[in-house]
């Protein structure tokens, strides 16, 4: 399966069912936590839809993962959802935030492809 880089932390992995979107919240990999994210079709196409309006306030059902922000700013706050609670944030603009919309976008856009 194919993989988009958005940033250096942050990357999609495609998947059957839609996409993992990853964050490695440290430089170091032995240092920070690995935040895996497996995003369905629908909740791409729900993010997706969220990212087009003028203020977006998005979070997948689990909780692991919400999205906020405008046009000029997106915000990503990845969370644990058992055990001890760890939470990161991190914040997308210029190229970046353009990469993340791209492949929110074009990952939610595959499964239309894949019903023809």
């Amino acid at each position: 399966m194919n993989s988009i880089t958005i940033a250096p932390r942050l990357w999609f992995e495609e998947t059957l069912l839609g996409a993992t979107l990853n964050f490695q919240s440290s430089d170091k990999a032995e240092e920070g936590v690995l935040f895996r994210v497996g995003l369905s079709f629908q909740s791409l196409m729900d993010c997706d839809k969220n990212l087009s309006q003028k203020a977006c306030l998005w979070t997948i059902k689990d909780g692991s993962l919400s999205v906020y922000g405008d046009f000029e700013e997106l915000t990503l706050t990845f969370c644990s959802v058992n055990g001890t609670l760890i939470q990161m944030g991190l914040s997308l603009f210029g190229e970046e935030l353009n990469a993340f919309r791209y492949a929110v976008n074009s990952l939610a856009a595959r499964k239309k492809i894949a019903l023809n």
